[in-house]
């Protein structure tokens, strides 16, 4: 039986003006799973206890997006971020051969999941959202966010005290991160600096274009996310017309890895349906 690993699955393609990295495992209906955003951050990093349960019936696809892992930085600033990113991710299907995706986003991801979904509603088959939607307005939550505080510093100075931090407030409960992921992420984080984005202008405002996903979408969050509180789920769920919210106890922002074993059953059931 062929082991799944980081560099046994790793490739790079040429998608429209970038190169970029990701991850192909499994057969069957496409679905591209795309990580947050923070130092260090890349698709295996945030997916690899989950590969091998979605890799069982779909073709999995663990993607670097656009300044994070191995993948190409951004170059061009005339446009939102999440809209080139979501650009990024049409060219990258085109370039493999698939028509039509699901997508499996945490946090960044999400965001640029949904931005896909808006721009090209016909490649889109199905959401899950993971405690996305990090740049909408909050009314009951201070921000920047406790979690999004933690992102900014870890990123400015990524030591081992500042991940540590950051991983503490992205989880419930940190024990559960394998000391081995700690210790990739920190290596990563001071090998590739963290990208920036001077201003709010960069960042794609949303919040006026959820209501016409087309997508059946479903959210998931943790109750205790410290980064994108549950009241971003709650607006997610009230705007987005095909969409139903899982809310998980005792689960920061990681919950595909926090609470793996319900996501990925969760997960695959709905997009199973």
């Amino acid at each position: 039986m062929t082991v799944v690993t980081d560099q046994s699955t790793g490739k790079f393609i040429q998608a429209g003006p970038y190169r970029i990295h990701y991850h192909d495992v499994g057969e069957g209906p496409a679905v591209i799973m795309l990580h947050g955003a923070g130092p260090g951050a890349s698709a295996w990093s945030n997916f690899s206890g989950n590969v091998d349960a979605f890799a069982a019936s779909h073709r999995t696809l663990l993607v670097d997006m656009l300044g994070f892992g191995k993948s190409d930085g951004i170059t061009d600033d005339s446009e939102p971020v999440t809209t080139i990113r979501a650009r990024a991710l049409r060219d990258l299907l085109d370039a493999l051969g698939i028509e039509k995706a699901s997508f499996v986003g945490n946090s960044m991801g999400g965001t640029v999941a949904m931005a896909f979904a808006v721009d090209y509603p016909e490649r889109t088959e199905r959401l899950v959202l993971m405690g996305s939607g990090g740049m909408l307005k909050t009314l009951n939550v201070p921000q920047p966010s406790e979690g999004h505080r933690a992102l900014r510093a870890a990123a400015a100075n990524p030591t081992r005290e500042t991940i540590q931090r950051l991983v503490d407030v992205m989880l419930y409960d940190s024990s559960v991160l394998p000391a081995e992921t700690f210790e990739e992420r920190l290596r990563a984080s001071q090998e590739r600096p963290t990208p920036s984005v001077a201003g709010s202008a960069y960042w794609r405002d949303q919040e006026p274009e959820l209501h016409t996903i087309q997508a059946k979408t479903l959210i998931v969050w943790g109750r205790e996310d410290r980064v994108n509180p549950l009241e971003i789920g709650l607006m997610l769920l009230r705007e987005i017309p095909l969409s139903r919210l899982l809310v998980l106890k005792r689960c920061g922002h990681w919950a595909q890895v926090e609470q793996r074993d319900e996501f990925n059953r969760v997960a695959l059931d709905f997009l199973n349906s």
